[in-house]
């Protein structure tokens, strides 16, 4: 057996940009690999960078960026510099009525020329265009988000535009579309552009009324977009969102768009409730994008991402951060990642910049190009990629499907099937149900957003033999006597901790509503400290209800600490997953990815600030050819199939059948 741990240099192979034909999205972020980038204002005026143009100093930029092994930029034209459009009023009785449209804070006359009557700059344009030229001579690509309002809790709006609704007023839509006709053609000549993009956060430009009303504007500008350029991909909204229910459905989202995005920011929301180095921090990325991939059933990346240091870690956190949320990412197929941002916007007296709200060092970088040590996390991730001999990491198949609108509830059931060894897929339970072995519907609240039709769906896929998994929350699905074979004797609204015992282990768990089941035709598994029934398997059909009393996967993401606990063996009891590479620690994730050689790749990250050290569970029969890290130091696999795996760290090991003809063996260089 060979094992090989690369020592690896900076990245100086180019990332080509690829066109699409008019026909076919197209894949400027092939699948198997994590296009690495930032998103890019010039170091030294950020917002102002068009404004106070300096070829120079984004050269340099550039320079750094591109020898850090980032290829792919996300770059703003600020909407307000760029269509500087000012709306001239009558008086009177037409008071509200604009009369003409004109130019600049000098109220110029419209130019008679393609961007004149579009009421964009011309010297905008050409200096983005020269922007354009700088980054293909660095080898960089670039998505440029058109309508760039929304920014650092600013809206760059065009004068003509301000107060006006972005996504119903006539007036506005015009000049967006004009906007985004002219910008368009005028540059999509330049080859560094790989994607287009409505805005930044365009969502957030306005306030939508409703679903039809951003499926309304997001079809207008996406069309808008692509006749003026059929050969490129457009970019959708970010988030997931996964209800019809909500105003920007991630369904909607990806049926009008060749990507779609997320913009995993933890500090949000009830991420950061555990600390910045655990394994609910370092797996909301990973969590949302593939989950928002698997609902909008297009391609999905992290578009933007950061943290606020100063309240969350160290520099050298965030450093560990980055390595371990780059290998969760690349085992899930999310194909980029682009840092918020590329360099520091401290020291700016300029608006939004001396507000209280922006947060203004979020760069791998500081303003003078200082790196943070992020960037050798970035630039040795980027050289693993480049130095493996095939061209993608296969998908990794999935175990289980996981039904739910909720993202809490979606990313806490990432990590309980992770750490229970299980590759989930997400589903909305409002769309048709794919096939699957096991179904999991965690936090069931009602009807668990299923419709009678889907109900109806699922019940036949476990009649006919699949396993369902459903945890209780006032839950009111009809038959659940016969389904899962329990009904509700007592409830009452009083919070409290059940210490449920399942004979191997024991899990305390939270709750907000006591309830108390009779089993009726299910068997119970699992009692708690009165001893209460609390886990019940019933035969329906040819399959299996689980029921668990509490939906732990949402209180489980309410507190802290929780997933230390052994609350994940609850998942494997429901669904047991035998791997061909199995560790003892709940926080090394495995994911098994067959090149369908007889090869398989077997990515291990270790989710946790203690370090991994132990012999690996290897399955009869089959043997490690190589093992790879972005970093020698800190993975190493030796004789006896023992695995040292440093904090927030990940390895690449290479598995085959043992007598495999070593002829087949196209491994990794010697």
């Amino acid at each position: 057996m060979k094992t090989f741990l690369l020592a690896l240099t900076a990245v100086s192979s180019v990332l080509a940009p690829q066109s699409r034909a008019a026909e076919v999205a197209g894949d400027f972020l092939p699948s198997g690999r994590v296009t690495l980038g930032a998103n890019y204002w010039a170091s030294h005026a950020a917002t102002e960078m068009w404004r106070k143009w300096d070829a120079k100093v984004v050269d340099e930029d550039l320079r750094v960026l591109a020898e850090s092994g980032m290829r792919l930029l996300r770059v703003f034209p600020n909407w307000a510099d760029f269509q500087p459009i000012h709306a001239c009023y009558l008086s009177a009785g037409r008071w509200n009525e604009v009369y003409e449209t004109r130019m600049f804070d000098s109220e110029e006359a419209l130019p008679d020329t393609p961007c004149g009557r579009a009421g964009v700059d011309e010297r905008m344009v050409e200096r983005f265009e020269e922007f354009c030229d700088i980054a293909e001579r660095r080898g960089i690509s670039l998505i440029v988000p058109l309508l760039t309002g929304q920014m650092t809790f600013r809206n760059y709006i065009p004068p003509a535009l301000a107060n006006r609704d972005p996504f119903a007023d006539p007036y506005a839509l015009m000049w967006e579309g004009r906007y985004l006709e002219c910008m368009v053609t005028r540059l999509k000549g330049k080859k560094a552009i790989v994607a287009w993009e409505s805005g930044n956060e365009a969502c957030i430009l306005g306030d939508s009324k409703g679903a039809a009303m951003s499926e309304a504007w997001l079809r207008y500008v996406h069309q808008t977009i692509r006749l003026a350029d059929p050969s490129r991909p457009v970019i959708g909204i970010n988030g997931l969102s996964v209800s019809k229910e909500t105003k920007w459905p991630s369904e909607m989202n990806g049926r009008l768009s060749d990507y779609v995005t997320t913009h995993p920011y933890g500090f949000w929301g009830k991420v950061y409730n555990d600390d910045f180095g655990s394994v609910r921090s370092l797996t909301f990325a990973a969590a949302e994008t593939c989950a928002l991939e698997q609902i909008a059933g297009k391609p999905a990346f992290v578009e933007e991402h950061g943290s606020r240091r100063q309240e969350q870690t160290s520099q050298r956190g965030v450093a560990d951060y980055m390595r371990a949320m780059l290998w969760n990412l690349w085992a899930v197929d999310a194909k980029a990642m682009l840092w918020w941002c590329a360099y520091d916007q401290a020291g700016l007296t300029i608006a939004p910049y001396n507000w209280r709200q922006p947060c203004v060092e979020l760069g791998l970088f500081r303003r003078d190009r200082t790196p943070y040590p992020a960037v050798e996390v970035v630039r040795k991730f980027a050289a693993l990629q480049e130095s493996l001999p095939f061209a993608a990491l296969p998908r990794a198949k999935a175990d289980a499907v996981v039904l739910s609108t909720d993202s809490d509830v979606i990313h806490s059931s990432y990590i309980l099937a992770r750490q229970a060894g299980i590759m989930p897929r997400f589903a909305s339970p409002e769309a048709k149900l794919p096939d699957a072995e096991c179904y999991f519907l965690p936090d069931a609240h009602g009807r668990a957003y299923l419709t009678i039709e889907r109900w109806e769906e699922l019940k036949a896929k476990v009649r006919a033999g699949a396993t369902l998994y459903i945890s209780w929350n006032d839950t009111f699905l009809d038959s659940m006597e016969e389904v899962a074979g329990v009904e509700v004797a007592f409830r009452e609204k009083r919070g409290g901790l059940d210490v449920c015992d399942f004979g191997d282990f024991k899990v305390d768990v939270p709750y907000y509503v006591r309830r108390r089941f009779n089993a009726l035709t299910a068997k119970t598994l699992a009692k708690n400290q009165n001893g209460e029934g609390v886990f019940f398997r019933n035969a329906y059909g040819k399959g299996q209800v689980y029921l668990f009393a509490h939906n732990f996967e949402r209180t489980f993401y309410d507190g802290t600490g929780r997933y230390e606990s052994d609350g994940f063996r609850i998942w494997a009891k429901v669904r047991p997953v035998s791997r061909i590479v199995e560790t003892d620690d709940r926080n090394v994730f495995v994911s098994e990815h067959p090149f369908g050689d007889g090869r398989v790749g077997v990515v291990l990250v270790n989710n946790s600030s203690t370090g991994f050290e132990g012999k690996i569970g290897l399955r009869d029969g089959w043997t490690v050819s190589e093992s790879v890290s972005d970093d020698p130091a800190r993975a190493k696999f030796g004789d006896g199939n023992r695995l040292s795996l440093s904090d927030n760290s990940g390895v690449l090991l290479i598995v085959e059948k043992k007598g495999r003809s070593s002829s087949a063996v196209s491994g990794l260089p010697e």
